[in-house]
């Protein structure tokens, strides 16, 4: 055994005595070759994090919805939660002939993903009546007459050519269906890729996630039980932007009577179900909101009294209530109190959207973050879905639109709030919530 480990000794000795030339340039090779990839390694492009994000709703490139456009791209100004205003595109900006002209001075440090400077040319919003002088860093809109939301349609994010924008994520991909419809969307920052994958309802992206084609959701109305108990995912509640409300055809001719909505109202036990409650089509978090309106607490007496007052035999009256899939529980709850405190009958129907045919409709709607309601309640417009007409309340809205003054603005406002929810052309119920749903591991 000793002389075989001597005889292998021996020979390695004569082996490299014999090539240790070879054998030291082989080795310097080698190291250098390690030390190149040591030092050239930290600047190989390290592989991006993917996140596949399922949205609901069609959208087009010229409508991405504004929680994705504001990763992108930013607008002249931006608006707080709570209504404020900042600074954005522009640096600044004053406002002059008593609120009918606007002048923005550009950021000079805005530079679009193509590597251009920010210009004026580049701020494409469209506006009727409303004339535009753009200059070397600055840009005029001129108006008719004083329009006090004028502000919010600033923070628009303006994305140029559709799809450069000023901020750290951008468009580096885009996918159409028929129509121009976008079906995926992804979105690159430094160190993430988003993709963005749009389905036409929850339950086409539910599926979508079961599936494992996505491994997040947004903006979830509902979590189906099943995937509640799902040790795989993680659900976000998150606070909505949206009021549920039941909005009355007040031209109906039932319903046409004020005395008759509030019975309504006053019927209903509870109508927070659960969440924090809506007392107004204002939102809790606005610098406009007033709690100080008629609430309608539930009062069983008080709700048999007035409406009785137009309706003599209650036994005889039937309503159709109207209502979206995801209030299914919450309709079905109301019709039970209304049956069972008015002794009238309710039918239930669910219903996929909203049109005009309606008696009383359960519904979300998005309040504007500038408290100018002034296209859904005005007796003029087409788009005041209830029908409601009031003209103390018309001019309190003409009046909130054209004032400039937030204290003044706020207390118009706050007047509008109490007349509307004494007439009750609507019953407010809740702020919405919405959820997020994602894999637990998801990168």
């Amino acid at each position: 055994m000793l002389k075989t480990v001597r005889r292998y000794y021996w020979l390695t000795q004569v082996f490299i005595k014999k090539h240790a030339n070879i054998i030291l340039k082989s080795t310097g090779i080698i190291l250098a070759i390690l030390t190149g990839i040591i030092i050239f390694a930290r600047y190989l492009p390290t592989p991006k994090a993917t996140i596949k994000i399922g949205r609901i709703g069609k959208y087009t490139l010229a409508t991405i919805p504004q929680d994705i456009e504001s990763q992108i791209g930013e607008g002249l100004v931006t608006v707080t939660r709570s209504g404020e205003i900042t600074g954005a595109l522009a640096s600044s900006w004053k406002i002059e002939d008593d609120g009918k002209r606007y002048t923005f001075t550009l950021n000079p440090n805005k530079i679009w993903h193509d590597g251009t400077t920010l210009k004026s040319d580049d701020i494409t919003y469209n506006f009727t009546d409303v004339e535009v002088t753009r200059g070397d860093g600055t840009i005029i809109y001129s108006l008719r007459e004083p329009f006090a939301p004028f502000m919010q349609a600033m923070t628009k994010p303006v994305l140029k050519k559709d799809t450069l924008g000023t901020l750290g994520a951008r468009i580096t991909d885009y996918q159409l269906v028929s129509g121009g419809t976008l079906q995926t969307l992804t979105l690159e920052t430094n160190n993430t890729r988003i993709i963005y994958k749009f389905y036409p309802t929850e339950n086409s992206a539910l599926t979508a996630y079961k599936l494992g084609e996505v491994n997040m959701l947004d903006t979830l109305s509902t979590i189906p039980q099943d995937l509640a108990k799902d040790q795989s995912s993680t659900i976000i509640a998150q606070d909505g932007d949206k009021i549920a409300a039941l909005f009355i055809n007040n031209s109906d001719t039932l319903l046409s009577s004020k005395t008759t909505r509030q019975g309504l109202a006053y019927a209903i036990p509870d109508k927070s179900f659960g969440k924090v409650r809506a007392l107004s089509p204002i939102s809790r978090s606005s610098w406009a909101y007033n709690d100080l309106v008629k609430d309608y607490e539930y009062d069983e007496s008080r709700a048999k009294t007035l409406f009785s007052q137009d309706v003599k035999n209650p036994g005889e009256v039937k309503i159709e209530l109207k209502t979206m899939l995801p209030y299914l529980d919450v309709a079905e709850s109301i019709a039970s109190s209304w049956r069972q405190v008015l002794g009238i009958m309710v039918d239930v129907k669910v219903v996929s959207s909203v049109n005009s045919d309606y008696q009383i409709i359960l519904a979300d709607f998005t309040p504007p973050k500038d408290p100018d309601q002034y296209t859904l309640w005005h007796s003029t417009q087409a788009t005041n879905f209830t029908k409601y007409s009031n003209l103390k309340v018309d001019k309190l809205l003409e009046d909130g639109r054209r004032t400039l003054d937030q204290k003044l603005r706020k207390d118009l406002y706050s007047d509008f709030q109490r007349f509307l929810l004494e007439d009750s052309p609507s019953i407010f119920l809740f702020e919405t919530e919405k959820f997020a749903l994602s894999r637990k591991k998801v990168f």
